[in-house]
């Protein structure tokens, strides 16, 4: 092609030529991402919880305690939104959003809240019972910090008795008692399970 050719078709095509360029960059990004993209084995929101312990923190401390490959594997850990403990009804609005999503859209799998919270979601059937995913051995290790329901399901464990919590500084608040339970569609109950038996340090 001579160079008079180039001129030509690159003034009358240079558009589409760009645009082509455009799209083919935009795959191969969607392509890179998709094929790095780690599978989110782990979600976790705790509600008013008041640590100074940064979520990337927690978010690393577990991955290790799960044994988790950090370049296949990914764990999430909320620790920052509030729906009790704070003055900011937006705010509030905004966490409770957050929640309800997650649980619709099964991604959710552990969450922990204060303790009047966490009764009226349960009542709302929104936490499993625990005898689902632990075992008989587990739940008598852990036997005063079981929170057992009026109908004899274990719905949930208390923070305060949680040594994971407590090393992290999590519901230490004097009235502020929190309590840790399985949201009831988890995808991920075996992973959740090893979550609060971390927690419990009965791993």
């Amino acid at each position: 092609m001579k160079k008079n050719d180039i001129g030509y078709f690159w003034e009358f095509y240079k558009w589409q030529i760009m645009a082509a360029l455009v799209v083919l960059a935009a795959g191969i990004y969607l392509l890179g991402a998709a094929l790095t993209k780690r599978e989110c084995v782990l979600s976790v929101i705790l509600f008013d919880c008041h640590t100074d312990i940064a979520r990337e923190q927690m978010e690393g401390q577990l991955q290790q305690a799960l044994g988790l490959d950090e370049k296949k594997y990914a764990v999430s850990v909320e620790n920052s939104l509030m729906i009790a403990d704070t003055e900011s009804g937006s705010y509030a609005m905004t966490s409770l959003s957050r929640f309800l999503a997650d649980i619709g859209s099964e991604k959710l799998d552990v969450c922990g809240m204060l303790e009047a919270d966490f009764h009226k979601y349960d009542d709302a059937g929104t936490f499993l019972d625990l005898r689902e995913c632990l075992d008989e051995k587990a739940l008598r290790e852990l036997g005063d910090a079981l929170l057992v329901t009026e109908d004899g399901r274990i719905s949930g464990i208390y923070a305060d008795l949680l040594p994971g919590m407590q090393r992290d500084g999590c519901y230490d608040k004097a009235g502020s008692r929190g309590v840790v339970g399985v949201i009831y569609n988890t995808k991920h109950r075996d992973a959740a399970a090893e979550y609060l038996l971390y927690l419990a340090e009965l791993e």
